[in-house]
């Protein structure tokens, strides 16, 4: 049973109220404590254990990839639709030095490895049912952010692609994936056209400006 005593009559000597309660309520409470806080954790270990698994599989498929000469490697990513512009972002040289190795000039090991990623990528993305995976990785992360998935793969984050992958559709997932990369992403690269705002849930959410 719950005793509630409150002390004093004034509001200068009034004594905080002393609440118990049965040692049976008590411990369901504890154990929904401490049950919360497992959950929390179990939740936190297994989007580490995801994330790792998924670059397992990319960089196993990127070692295979890799066996391709350089040659092979620009055809496959030209042939589904990327620009020289983009391939030349991706392995971070200059169009002229893509434009060399187009004419028989070799490509370093490093080079041929980090577009070797891209390739393996690919195939992911084919396997997921990502159609045109080519034009996927050129759309914006979310409406109204001018930051695509290209931007990302350019600074090396490979990973949030991949939790893109699953978690495109999950606004709230998109949004902590975007605040990974960058935590002013906000104000940095969201469109003029829109704004931010504070949702329901108490999540800052972005729409057309009125």
């Amino acid at each position: 049973m719950t005793d509630v005593m409150g002390l004093g009559t004034g509001t200068g000597d009034r004594q905080p109220f002393v609440v118990r309660i049965s040692k049976t309520r008590y411990s369901l409470v504890d154990e929904s404590d401490v049950l919360h806080r497992q959950v929390r954790t179990l939740q936190a270990d297994s989007a580490e254990f995801r994330r790792r698994t998924l670059m397992g599989d990319l960089e196993a498929r990127q070692q295979v990839a890799a066996r391709l000469d350089g040659s092979t490697i620009l055809s496959e990513l030209s042939d589904v639709g990327f620009s020289w512009r983009d391939i030349a972002r991706l392995a971070q040289v200059t169009v002229p030095a893509v434009q060399k190795w187009r004419r028989g000039e070799g490509m370093s090991g490093a080079k041929r490895l980090r577009l070797a990623k891209v390739v393996a990528l690919l195939a992911v993305l084919e396997e997921r049912f990502i159609a045109e995976p080519t034009s996927w990785l050129e759309m914006p992360v979310r409406d109204g952010v001018g930051l695509s998935r290209i931007d990302l793969l350019a600074e090396g984050r490979f990973d949030l692609v991949l939790l893109l992958v699953s978690d495109d559709g999950n606004d709230i997932e998109v949004g902590h994936i975007l605040d990974e990369f960058d935590a002013d992403w906000r104000n940095r690269y969201v469109d003029d056209s829109f704004e931010t705002f504070l949702d329901a849930d108490g999540v800052v959410a972005i729409r057309p400006r009125s």
